[in-house]
């Protein structure tokens, strides 16, 4: 196959997420890589599949017949890329495992932190990833979530897992935003909001 400089250099980098050529999911790659390999088939006006652009350039792609989703599957798979126990960056490292990890957490009504740390692992916050935001400040978006809490918690109490029950859509939000501000947890940030916050079952 003839490739370009830029191809080759594409190739260089799927290597080293990928074995004997096959991919199994694309969202084990990067987001970064994701997105260059689709800036690259675009530039070159290549008609069809991203699927069929990876053949070209000498990949098959075999998808999985299962993600794991038992919790000794996830443990083997964050032991995989995490031998020490330190979870950092995992969104762009599995992006499908990241959204297993979070559907999951909620669905117990833990946060991700909470349930990596139930399966033995540290949950790590890079705050260079997000380094135009402050840690801490007050936007439009916090103080409707303020409001909000407000409403539903008047005497300044929130309890986590109430917090989920009376309004899950909430409890992700401001999930999100404690990540994105680099906040190690969803108390501390609640706290700063100016709500004392408990859990309903105490280690």
């Amino acid at each position: 196959m003839n490739y370009t400089k830029e191809e080759l250099d594409l190739i260089d980098k799927i290597n080293q997420y990928v074995s004997n050529k096959e991919i199994t999911n694309y969202k084990a790659l990067p987001k970064e890589l994701y997105q260059e390999i689709k800036t690259i088939k675009n530039a070159k006006n290549i008609i069809g599949s991203l699927q069929s652009y990876l053949k070209f350039l000498g990949y098959n792609f075999k998808p999985l017949s299962k993600y794991p989703k038992a919790n000794d599957e996830i443990i083997t798979k964050l032991t995989h890329y995490y031998p020490d126990k330190y979870v950092i960056d995992l969104e762009n490292v599995d992006r499908n495992l990241y959204y297993i990890i979070q559907k999951k957490a909620l669905h117990i009504k833990i946060d991700i932190p909470q349930y990596l740390s139930d399966l033995g692992f540290y949950f790590v916050f890079k705050s260079n990833n997000y380094s135009h935001a402050p840690s801490f400040y007050r936007g439009k978006s916090e103080e409707k979530y303020i409001e909000h809490l407000n409403i539903l918690f008047p005497e300044k109490t929130i309890v986590i897992e109430e917090l989920i029950e009376k309004d899950s859509l909430l409890f992700e939000n401001i999930n999100y935003l404690r990540q994105i501000r680099s906040i190690q947890t969803i108390e501390e940030l609640l706290e700063f909001f100016g709500f004392v916050v408990n859990r309903r079952f105490e280690n």
